[in-house]
């Protein structure tokens, strides 16, 4: 199909071509040439670093961003930190609940060198599960108090508080709590001086105050989940349902493509 000149006023010759009326055929042709050259930025990734620039100043909804770009980042960091923290305490907690032949809580023989054999629990191996379960715990009070997330608040501070009101019993195994609501484990006072009854009691079965802390912890987890997922969403949805690119669509969709 051949296009036809006279079924277009002059205005509209001029401005396919990106000329004005007032300049003549040389225009036109100039017009045309800067069409061209806009062609050339877009193969060249110009036009499309100018896009990303674009779109990278608005949120998903249209409106201009504000300078919360640092905020947004520290606000993921922080949310990222305490999935890590909470996976690594249920890590440490599911080495205390374990049961069967991979219990720490099995008792084991030992035999001294008068060949008296003896029957207890593995101090050493309770030891360290106990220990790591309070570094995992520390972590994840110190990550949990820095978010703004109020469901990450709740989860935290009601781990502290149920570790307050459990001090005694803890104090029973050898662990303290210190100004910053961070538990200690005395080596020595676990291994050698405490009843390990109290110890199995605090850190073995359900309703045990592991198990509770794990439970609150996957809580927080839950929480800085969804929140992450409420920061990284890429796609959203108009209230009609249908579906709307977002200004990061907009600058991935060039990242795939330039």
């Amino acid at each position: 199909m051949s296009l036809t000149i006279n079924s277009f006023g002059n205005n509209s010759i001029y401005s396919l071509f990106g000329g004005s009326n007032s300049s003549g055929v040389n225009s036109m042709f100039g017009g045309l040439e800067g069409s061209l050259s806009s062609l050339s930025q877009i193969k060249s990734g110009s036009y499309g670093k100018l896009v990303k620039s674009y779109y990278s100043k608005y949120d998903n909804e249209g409106n201009l961003k504000s300078d919360t770009s640092k905020k947004a980042k520290a606000a993921d960091s922080n949310l990222s930190e305490i999935r890590n923290d909470t996976a690594d305490l249920s890590k440490a907690t599911d080495k205390l609940l374990a049961k069967g032949k991979n219990s720490i809580w099995n008792e084991v023989e030992t035999t001294d060198e008068d060949g008296n054999i003896t029957k207890d629990y593995d101090r050493d191996a309770i030891y360290k599960a106990v220990n790591d379960f309070a570094e995992k715990y520390n972590e994840l009070v110190d990550s949990g108090q820095k978010s703004k997330n109020t469901g990450i608040l709740t989860q935290v501070a009601a781990m502290v508080t149920n570790s307050a009101k459990t001090a005694p019993t803890l104090g029973k195994a050898g662990i303290t709590i210190d100004s910053n609501n961070h538990l200690h484990v005395d080596e020595d006072f676990l291994k050698n001086k405490a009843n390990m009854t109290y110890v199995k009691d605090l850190f073995n079965g359900t309703g045990s105050y592991a198990y509770q802390t794990a439970t609150k912890s996957s809580m927080a987890n839950s929480y800085a989940s969804n929140e992450l997922t409420n920061l990284t969403g890429r796609k959203s949805y108009t209230n009609t349902g249908d579906y709307s690119l977002s200004a990061d669509d907009m600058i991935n969709k060039f990242n795939t493509t330039t």
